[in-house]
This record gives C-alpha cells, sequence and structure tokens, in this order.
C-alpha cells in the first residue's frame, strides 16, 4: 500500500501476474526474506499489529519475484 496500514485493520495481499490468464497464479508470500505463505493467491493478515511492517513480495517457480513492497502500520 501507498499509504500506511493502520493497527487493527486487515490487509490483503494479491500477487499478479501480466499476461496470464487468470491474472492471478499460486505463489509463496514473503516477509523480509522469510517465507511466510506457501502455493496461494492472496494473503490476509485479520488484525494488523505493528509486528506486520516490513518487506512482502512473492515469488512463483515460474514467473519469478515480485518487487519487494513496504508495509508500514501505524
Amino acid at each position: 500500500p501507498v499509504h500506511p496500514v493502520t493497527e487493527g485493520d486487515t490487509l490483503t495481499l494479491h500477487c499478479l501476474y501480466q499476461h496470464t490468464t487468470p491474472p492471478n497464479l499460486r505463489a509463496d508470500f514473503y516477509k523480509d526474506e522469510s517465507l511466510i505463505q506457501s502455493q496461494t493467491t492472496e494473503m490476509i493478515i485479520s488484525t494488523v499489529s505493528k509486528s506486520h511492517e516490513g518487506f512482502y513480495y512473492c515469488k512463483h517457480t515460474e514467473r519469478g519475484e515480485s518487487p519487494k513492497s513496504w508495509i508500514s502500520v501505524t
């Protein structure tokens, strides 16, 4: 997200790939280089806390790694 996420909110992250039908594929989600969820199309954090702050990205075995996105929590 461009703006900070508020503590207590729900955050949904999607891994989308261009030129793919369907546009969302199963991928692994990472936070600060650590695998946090495998083989899914989205990741949901139901109650965001300050501990969720960090760099997130997804990786697909054939499509590669997405750019890292900083999640800021206020």
